[in-house]
């Protein structure tokens, strides 16, 4: 029998531990790399959950918030329309000033949780950047008229005046902008600039597309130049006196940033303290052909004439119901109420109707279920826009997909809801047209 020498008896003893203890040390970082995978998948999973739960409640607040909004703000736009002494319609401005401040933290708080979860997509479509301009002014000539603050714009003549833009989201980023301009200035003025920047297109620019820019300048408080990085941050101001002194959620400059970027563009920042401050943006947007725009009539429209139509108002709020009442007749329009989506399959077995302004949430059935009944039915199909206080993206396209032609979201504005009339009554009177499922 062959014996190796001792040497090599320990050399190959000590080479198989080592084998073997490798072999054990492969085992436990595998199984310690698939625990920590389970946890990893575990804590994905945990923070899934948590966005959906935070979504679901900011989606219930919003809509508890907004439909009794949506009576406040509406009444107050008729009784501003009615024979008021200066006091009382003082008192109707501070009611609105205050409806709009509360609806912009509302729409703030929606929008970050939107753009946490990546979600938010812009509606581009033609827009007319002076009347956009104008309707952010609107929001605060009253303020700054009792504030003796001079609040004016200055458009350069190469600019041109239509743009194929998402009107609705730069006037979200104008208003937030000419807001804080408001918060944090005492005396002076405040002026927004429409400019053509003088610098050359990123080469990935689409083709047919300019750089637009915007300014907001004010002659405020100002900030000091190491602060501004605390600007873009989430619910962050400069400091807490701020939050204190001048309120806010310091989430409208991170979401006006945001909304840049997502529109191409940059936003960036100029201040002294003591001077003031200068809000600069750019966006890439496509400019489209002059045409006669019509100026914006304040007063209520009259529509029956020209869109004739058979409304049915499908409402469940006592005060959302007398405001629609209200906006409906006076344009014309003979209205049938319905409380719940029952009511409503019931009016259209007694006759048919061209278009249902439905809410989404009322008692016994709600608006999607009475749509999903509607579309599923053999019967005459009307156009079905919801007006709800429901006012996410999703919440949008959960309503189109049931079946629903279009959206309104509450507090509704007098302009969208004519807009929508104009729009579908439009196609409903057109000859030949068939029916709008």
């Amino acid at each position: 029998m062959l014996s190796l020498p001792l040497t090599t008896t320990v050399l190959a003893c000590l080479t198989l531990s080592c084998l073997v203890c490798s072999i054990l040390s492969i085992r436990r970082l595998k199984k310690k790399t698939r625990q920590l995978q389970q946890l990893a998948d575990q804590q994905k999973l945990l923070a899934e959950e948590a966005l959906r739960t935070k979504s679901l409640f900011l989606a219930n607040m919003s809509h508890e918030v907004r439909t009794p909004m949506n009576g406040i703000t509406g009444m107050a736009s008729l009784l501003g329309q009615t024979t008021l002494t200066r006091e009382q319609r003082g008192y109707i401005e501070t009611i609105r000033s205050c409806s709009d401040t509360l609806l912009t933290v509302i729409n703030n708080v929606l929008d970050f949780s939107t753009m946490e979860s990546g979600k938010i997509i812009l509606e581009e479509r033609e827009t007319d950047l002076r009347l956009c301009v104008e309707e952010v002014l609107e929001v605060f000539i009253a303020r700054a008229l009792k504030a003796g603050i001079l609040l004016h714009c200055q458009i350069d003549e190469d600019v041109p005046a239509r743009i194929v833009t998402d009107g609705g989201r730069l006037r979200q980023i104008l208003i937030n902008l000419v807001g804080n301009a408001m918060k944090f200035t005492e005396q002076g003025e405040i002026r927004i600039r429409l400019f053509l920047p003088l610098t050359v297109l990123p080469p990935d620019t689409p083709p047919g597309h300019i750089q637009i820019g915007f300014e907001v300048k004010d002659t405020g408080i100002g900030i000091p130049p190491d602060q501004f990085v605390r600007l873009f941050q989430s619910f962050s101001q400069v400091d807490s006196s701020v939050s204190r002194r001048y309120g806010g959620t310091g989430l409208g400059l991170t979401i006006s940033d945001k909304l840049v970027q997502l529109m191409n563009g940059h936003l960036a920042v100029d201040s002294e303290p003591g001077k003031g401050s200068a809000f600069t943006f750019t966006i890439l947007a496509h400019p489209i052909p002059l045409k006669a725009i019509s100026s914006a009539n304040p007063s209520i429209p009259i529509l029956a004439t020209k869109y004739p139509l058979c409304i049915l108002l499908a409402e469940d709020n006592p005060i959302n119901q007398q405001f629609a009442l209200i906006i409906l007749t006076k344009m014309g329009y003979n209205p049938i109420v319905a409380i719940n989506g029952k009511e409503v399959l019931q009016h259209l077995e007694k006759a048919p109707f061209d278009l249902i302004l439905m809410d989404i949430q009322m008692p016994e059935m709600d608006g999607l279920e009475a749509t999903r009944l509607i579309r599923a039915g053999q019967g005459h199909q009307p156009v079905i826009i919801a007006m709800t206080a429901n006012a996410t993206r999703q919440d949008r396209d959960e309503c189109l997909a049931e079946g629903m032609n279009d959206y309104l979201s509450k507090p509704v504005d007098l302009d969208e809801l004519a807009y929508m009339l104009k729009k579908w009554g439009h196609l409903i009177n057109a000859p030949n047209t068939p029916a709008v499922r």
